[in-house]
């Protein structure tokens, strides 16, 4: 896979990223819904990496209303999340209360199967080391569910000179900082837990959703495949099986 904490501006050859374009983001999350429970249908014991935010919101909806059937493909499901904000002074806004909500509550992942992160651990880098060896003992990652960041962050993976392999504290990004899911926080956090590149990379599948406003560019700059850690998701193109959905209209403007 390369070393990702290398900065690279060349295309690799040897990886093929299956991209799939949607008229809409309905369309979108019915096809990686579909990609999930395939999935989950040939290993019910498939741990999931979940992103938060808009991109897999009705992914995760649609997930839901296939756990209410008698016959659940998630009675062994694991989740671990992909990152975390750090300094919210409520729980209104965290990727746990989201999660929670969206996924471990509606599929009923017991506590055994859920491995989250503590952003309020006395000692952070502690909590990295714990999450980290969570991921060595339960994983690899089975699937990796992502969304692509308006400046090509993967998690808190932002832009930068190098990127860390691993779990990590993240200085966040001015745009991650105002990210939807924290527009009400009275204080926005300025860091965040998140799952390194290299863990990211080791997944056995990522399934990246391209949907949103202001994401042109940045599309734009992925399917161009030459990988640059100014932009975080080019890196997926060292993957051996990425499913990559996107809505069209993103693709029409960023044309």
């Amino acid at each position: 896979m390369g070393d990702p904490e290398i900065s690279s501006n060349g295309k690799n050859s040897r990886s093929i990223m299956n991209i799939s374009y949607f008229s809409n983001a309905s369309a979108m999350s019915q096809k990686a819904a579909a990609i999930v429970l395939e999935d989950l249908d040939k290993n019910p014991e498939l741990l999931l990496c979940a992103a938060t935010g808009s991109s897999p919101k009705m992914l995760y909806q649609l997930l839901a209303e296939e756990g209410q059937k008698p016959s659940s493909f998630f009675q062994k499901t694991r989740v671990i999340p992909l990152d975390e904000w750090i300094g919210l002074t409520t729980s209104k806004g965290s990727c746990h209360a989201y999660i929670q909500e969206q996924l471990v509550v509606p599929l009923q992942i017991s506590k055994d199967r859920y491995f989250g992160f503590n952003a309020e651990a006395a000692d952070l880098d502690k909590e990295c080391e714990r999450i980290q060896k969570s991921l060595q003992q339960e994983g690899p990652i089975d699937l990796c569910i992502l969304g692509l960041g308006k400046n090509g962050h993967l998690g808190f993976n932002e832009p930068a000179t190098e990127l860390k392999l691993h779990c990590h504290v993240a200085t966040l990004a001015p745009q991650s900082q105002e990210h939807a899911m924290i527009g009400s926080a009275p204080t926005k956090p300025t860091k965040g837990l998140t799952l390194g590149i290299q863990d990211i990379l080791d997944a056995k599948k990522i399934l990246l959703l391209v949907s949103g406003d202001g994401k042109a560019e940045v599309t734009k700059q992925l399917l161009s495949g030459s990988i640059t850690n100014d932009c975080p998701a080019t890196w997926l193109w060292r993957h051996s099986h990425v499913e990559c959905l996107i809505e069209h209209d993103i693709v029409n403007t960023a044309t």
